[in-house]
């Protein structure tokens, strides 16, 4: 059953689309993860013949919003009208949801928007304690904002004798009401149309598309829903340009496909999971948990680490389905050794994993019985032991994030960036929050914002991987300190599974049924990487069987990718293609170089030849 919403949204009056340089790096689309999203609400075990809806508000806003009203005529019931939203990654987000029966309040609950997201398929199912209802709430983007009609025509065969400047076409596709949503310009005898790229949601559920001669009458009209516009080229056209009943004959060869760029829901809705592991620093400079003036001092409020821990973690835990957390200290000596340990269980068990953030701060607060602050600070082991698990585990569904909490300088920077270089080509993002007073600036290099990493043999970083920030700077307002830490997650997520050909599973299952795989003979060439969003697959059927198929299929990728990787690092950096990846890793490899760019960019980015409206 569909849903509607009942909420007003703003919707833009024009789109323009340009041309982009193939040289100029792409991240239009990981630049803003405000996601739009729906979410349907389920109720059961709910009593027979009575009444329900359900009531939602967000803290500090002012609309509320109401279901339908729907008489229970059994144990469940699927509400038609949907709660639309915007979405953020890096926010602490809430719904207050009241189940109305009758007309009367009979249970409430409040619900933080990420753990419906991160939960398995973004379904989450919860009691109604005082009402024993069970709500569920699935969670979809809204109007499958990701997908794109990519025209692309080419006109052949123009009569010239009708003279150059007569013998032009041009097309134009409406909505089935009339409304334009496309004029294209007028092309002479050379007959390529500019490919443009527009929205699916514009042209559901179908579309009329027109081709105008010179005088920009109708000489051919059809409508089409995408999918049968793209399987089905239009039939060969005859124009009569000056006199009507010439059959001057015109060949339309339509080279558009649908494209799909996958957003950070989708892989989440796939079954990717956010495994976060935590470094704390335990050098002496922090001083000893005891003072007053101490980093770590364990009095009766947080402190800054804390803080940090309790801010960030809580978020990505969201995301993760055991909420296991693998927790090590660094710059200590643990009790019966004699050298400082640069990566340590804070748990002291075999299993470094610890069982929710709260669980992670009591462990914290626990282990300084068993460590002397020492030094120096060295970031290498601990990145490297993550490095390190990544492989073990072998699995591309798992992406982690190492959160580092440190108060100074490191003694080991170009280990580190080694470090990282090699992380870059795996699944993982590296967070790194200043606690203190500290200058930061070895910190503020490893982010790699302004100068790339390099490691010591030449090897350039495949992506940006790592997000630097003070805490100090936001210390008032931990929401505004998660945000900062966090909002770059999605993109690297996303930037990783791309720049790796890897499909959200479930569905790329569905597209790979219909099309086959792209470019999959090409999976260790990164130079000629392309993006999965081009539909101009390849037949392959080896890979098309089963679902655990296509896993043993991205393990063995993932495999492959790093293989490639450790063969590389050991030749000159100077002469091997990663050195080279970040440059190609944002081409546009859409077979079209066009994209849409909304009105209030036009100042500053400039317009095309046609334009699209809404």
């Amino acid at each position: 059953m569909g849903c509607e919403s009942n909420r007003p949204r703003l919707i833009k009056k024009e789109i323009y689309f340009q041309k982009i340089d193939s040289e100029q790096q792409n991240v239009d689309n990981y630049q803003n993860f405000k996601t739009p999203v729906k979410l349907e609400f389920i109720l059961q075990n709910i009593k027979i013949g009575d009444i329900y809806k359900i009531h939602i508000t967000v803290p500090n806003a002012v609309e509320t919003f109401f279901t339908e009203e729907m008489k229970a005529t059994s144990k469940i019931i699927t509400f038609n009208t949907c709660y639309i939203c915007d979405y953020f990654f890096e926010r602490q987000q809430y719904l207050n949801i009241s189940i109305i029966r009758n007309g009367k309040n009979k249970g409430y609950v409040r619900i933080p928007l990420g753990i419906i997201i991160g939960s398995p398929k973004s379904t989450y199912s919860t009691e109604i304690a005082s009402s024993k209802e069970n709500l569920t709430i699935k969670a979809n983007p809204l109007n499958d904002t990701n997908s794109y009609l990519i025209v692309d025509f080419h006109a052949k065969n123009l009569d010239k004798s009708f003279g150059e400047i007569k013998n032009k076409i041009s097309y134009r596709i409406s909505s089935n009401s009339g409304n334009t949503i496309y004029n294209s310009e007028s092309v002479n005898i050379a007959g390529f149309f500019d490919p443009i790229k527009i929205p699916l949601a514009l042209l559901q559920p179908n579309f009329i598309i027109s081709f105008l001669d010179c005088y920009q009458e109708s000489i051919f009209y059809k409508q089409e829903t995408p999918d049968s516009f793209v399987s089905n080229p239009p039939d060969t056209l005859y124009l009569g340009l000056i006199n009507k009943n010439s059959n001057s004959r015109i060949n339309i060869i339509n080279n558009s496909k649908i494209s799909r760029q996958f957003n950070f829901i989708d892989y989440l809705k796939s079954g990717v999971t956010i495994k976060l592991t935590i470094g704390i620093d335990f050098t002496a400079s922090n001083k000893a948990p005891d003072d007053p003036y101490s980093l770590h001092y364990l009095g009766d409020e947080m402190n800054d680490y804390e803080l940090a821990i309790k801010a960030c973690g809580s978020i990505v835990a969201y995301y993760d389905y055991d909420q296991s957390f693998p927790v090590y200290g660094f710059g200590a000596i643990v009790k019966g050794e004699q050298k400082p340990n640069m990566c340590f269980n804070i748990n002291f068990r075999n299993d470094p994993k610890i069982y929710t953030i709260d669980n992670v701060i009591n462990e914290y607060r626990n282990c300084f019985e068993n460590i002397i602050l020492a030094g120096p600070t060295e970031f290498c082991p601990l990145v490297q032991r993550v490095n390190e698990t990544i492989k073990e585990e072998n699995n591309p569904l798992k992406y982690h994030i190492l959160m580092i909490l440190t108060d100074g300088i490191i003694v080991d920077q170009q280990k580190t960036i080694d470090a990282l270089v090699e992380g870059s080509f795996l699944p993982l993002s590296v967070i790194i929050i200043g606690i203190g007073n500290d200058h930061f600036q070895e910190m503020i290099q490893l982010d790699g914002d302004e100068i790339p990493l390099i490691s010591s043999n030449g090897i350039k970083r495949m992506r940006d991987l790592v997000q630097f920030v003070p805490f100090n700077k936001f210390r008032n307002d931990p929401n505004e300190l998660a945000a900062q830490v966090l909002e770059e997650v999605p993109r690297q997520i996303m930037e990783y599974y791309t720049m790796n050909n890897i499909f959200p599973y479930n569905l790329a299952m569905s597209q790979i049924n219909k099309f086959g795989f792209s470019n999959m003979n090409n999976m260790n060439n990164f130079n000629n990487m392309n993006r999965f969003n081009n539909v101009g697959y390849q037949r392959n059927n080896a890979y098309e069987e089963n679902e655990n198929t296509y896993v043993d299929y991205l393990k063995k990728y993932k495999n492959d990718t790093y293989k490639n990787y450790l063969n590389k690092s050991q030749a000159n950096g100077n002469n091997n293609r990663f050195s080279k990846i970040t440059s190609n890793r944002n081409m546009n490899t859409r077979n079209s170089n066009y994209q849409i760019v909304f009105d209030e960019e036009r100042e500053s980015r400039g317009t095309g030849s046609g334009s699209i409206y809404y």
